[in-house]
């Protein structure tokens, strides 16, 4: 499989990128929450590169991609109604309901005790969308392969015109009519650009690159943002199309190789990061004297720690999980389908990522 540096590089920065967002967010001056559309658009790029393998299956994709988002995902929900239970003070609207719990583990949109769709650990919304596109795209699989990439982006306008049109005021019409998830096919797009051969000249891609950050960065911190998938969405498209064409300016020096560990654990980082800057924000004013999580020091400190703890998540916990569960998941019996016996003969590249260093297989890692 193709291992792509820039992109691994990519993700570190959206990953760091909305751990600033979220300190700053109670100042309501910052910017940041665009690192989600470069997560979703990145997500529609790895998982088309994906699905060009001719050996894989449906099961198998969805066996890979459970694998990739389950594990962690889970462990750190838990953590979040563990701490409902005996410190509840510390949590801001989560309580310990075990209704809102089954629905957190299992994808189900539904509106938290302060009214926002969230579940318990409140930055798996993002996941919710991740798991639709994940079973749109395996119909698509099972369906049509030949066209899989064109259904799955017709199944997603289809879910978002259904949400529109309903006028039913239901948690799941108000999460679905969100046009982020136009950000995957946007991904689809990329791919093809890329697989296709389409580059940029490096200093212009650098140049558009730095000025589609920006640019979302502007409107984020001006709260411009009514339309996510004009301001943020397209943005996102274009910084990701340049950040490809980056790739033969990538080295294989420090700098570089930190970046990339960094982009291989931003899933860690991304779904831990609450918990450092929560107790930032409630815990270290009261053991430090002074510290505020949203003066300069403060930010910074938050921002290492977060990142460093998401880091050593990924590497002694989150990978160990997924290659666990990677392996439970493969030793389950192939449900047989029309065309499947071939599909599955050959399973290259589902394998690629063996170890936890840097410059991974972006299929491995597409969060």
């Amino acid at each position: 499989m193709q291992k792509l540096k820039a992109l691994t590089a990519l993700r570190a920065v959206a990953a760091i990128t909305v751990i600033f967002f979220h300190i700053m967010s109670p100042t309501g001056h910052t910017f940041g929450e665009f690192g989600v559309d470069i997560f979703f658009v990145t997500s529609g790029f790895v998982i088309a590169l994906v699905l060009d393998n001719p050996a894989l299956t449906a099961q198998r994709f969805l066996a890979d991609r459970i694998a990739r988002i389950v594990p962690l995902y889970w462990v750190l929900t838990f953590g979040v109604f563990v701490g409902a239970l005996v410190a509840p003070e510390l949590l801001n609207s989560t309580t310990a309901n075990l209704g809102n719990l089954l629905k957190s583990l299992f994808f189900i949109p539904y509106r938290k005790e302060s009214g926002q769709i969230f579940p318990m650990l409140f930055v798996g919304w993002t996941l919710n969308y991740e798991m639709l596109f994940y079973v749109v795209t395996a119909a698509s699989l099972m369906l049509v392969r030949r066209y899989r990439l064109v259904l799955t982006s017709a199944l997603i306008l289809a879910i978002f015109c259904a949400a529109k049109a309903s006028h039913s005021g239901s948690v799941l019409a108000a999460f679905y009519m969100n046009q982020r998830m136009f950000e995957f096919p946007l991904g689809f797009m990329a791919y093809q650009n890329w697989k296709s051969g389409v580059r940029i000249k490096l200093p212009l891609a650098g140049c558009v690159a730095a000025a589609a950050y920006a640019w979302m960065a502007y409107i984020n911190w001006h709260d411009l943002s009514d339309a996510p998938l004009l301001y943020y969405g397209l943005p996102a498209f274009v910084l990701i199309g340049c950040t490809l064409s980056l790739e033969p300016a990538m080295g294989s020096g420090s700098l570089t190789r930190a970046a990339i560990f960094i982009g291989n654990a931003s899933y860690a980082i991304y779904l831990s990061h609450p918990y450092c800057v929560e107790a930032a924000r409630k815990l270290l004013p009261d053991a430090i004297d002074g510290f505020d999580a949203t003066a300069p020091p403060g930010v910074a400190l938050t921002m290492i720690v977060a990142t460093a703890m998401g880091a050593a998540l990924y590497q002694f916990v989150d990978w160990p999980l997924h290659r666990h569960a990677r392996r439970l998941l493969h030793a389950v019996p192939a449900i047989r389908l029309r065309r499947s016996r071939t599909a599955g003969a050959r399973d290259t590249g589902t394998h690629a990522q063996e170890e936890p260093a840097g410059d991974l297989p972006v299929n491995e890692d597409a969060n």
